[in-house]
């Protein structure tokens, strides 16, 4: 079963994707169904809120999504002013936060309470508690402090790489599960409570990669006929079928295109009747074939 957001490439665009065998699609998505239980023995798909939890941990967390980052360029320094209610919905501690930012960065992190930090000062250059003592004789300059800006905005504090965003969405049946934009499936797939049989991703190469060429073969049909359902258009399955066989018949997913399967074909004329036929023309005078 594969459930599209409204944002997702559609028609057209997502037919090219697919054929041109994009290594990543402009909007990469996941389904993520959960285990009938958790490893407790309680129900985990009907439940909403270990549901909404497993969302949370998977879904990338950076410092922009919980605080509100100030240059001080006068005093050389970056403040953060964590939410509190953000870092509740993302399932994080001031403390958390602290210690991987600390760990990531290299750098000593000041906290106004070590309990439970509502804000943090991080300083370029100081790696520990004694450094701020020679801090006024060799300050950081302009150029440090907003590469660390930099850092600390694109630094993933929790989550799975790639996935950006994680909703939580209902079936017909009751059953639970997760929408993502942005996807990561060999990683999503090992998660604990996460149905590794039902999960589906509509990045084709992510296929081939973790579940091999003859799954990469089918999710390239499967996605033709829901793009052109989508898009109302009627194509016999033989076709798409086709199509799916010839992307995939050398073991690897190629393109259809001069850059894939017509580019290699043996034919001169077969080459030259798709696509730039005067650079075919011109090659193959040129080596003699």
């Amino acid at each position: 079963m594969c459930i599209r957001d409204s944002n997702v490439t559609q028609g057209l665009p997502r037919i090219i994707e697919i054929v041109d065998a994009r290594k990543v699609p402009k909007t990469p998505t996941m389904i993520i169904y959960m285990d009938e239980n958790n490893s407790k023995g309680k129900p985990l798909r009907t439940n909403e809120k270990l549901v909404r939890d497993i969302a949370a941990a998977i879904e990338t967390t950076t410092a922009m999504d919980i605080a509100t980052i100030d240059v001080d360029v006068a005093q050389r320094n970056i403040s953060l002013q964590l939410h509190m209610a953000n870092m509740k919905l993302k399932k994080m501690t001031g403390a958390e936060v602290r210690d991987k930012l600390s760990r990531a960065l290299r750098l000593y992190v000041q906290a106004d309470n070590d309990d439970r930090p509502k804000s943090l000062r991080i300083i370029p250059g100081v790696s520990k508690e004694d450094d701020l003592k020679d801090i006024n004789d060799k300050p950081p300059t302009y150029t440090q402090l907003l590469q660390l800006e930099e850092k600390i905005k694109a630094l993933r504090l929790k989550g799975i790489k790639g996935i950006e965003r994680a909703n939580v969405q209902k079936d017909l049946d009751g059953v639970y599960y997760i929408s993502t934009i942005g996807s990561n499936l060999s990683i999503v797939s090992g998660y604990p409570g996460v149905d590794r049989s039902r999960t589906y991703t509509n990045n084709i190469m992510e296929i081939h990669e973790y579940l091999g060429i003859e799954a990469a073969r089918q999710a390239i049909i499967n996605e033709m006929i829901l793009t052109l359902k989508e898009a109302r258009l009627d194509v016999d399955v033989r076709h798409l079928l086709m199509v799916a066989d010839v992307m995939t018949s050398e073991g690897e997913v190629r393109a259809i295109g001069r850059h894939g399967v017509s580019g290699t074909k043996h034919s001169i004329l077969a080459r030259a009747a798709f696509e730039v036929t005067v650079n075919h023309l011109l090659k193959a005078g040129i080596i003699g074939e």
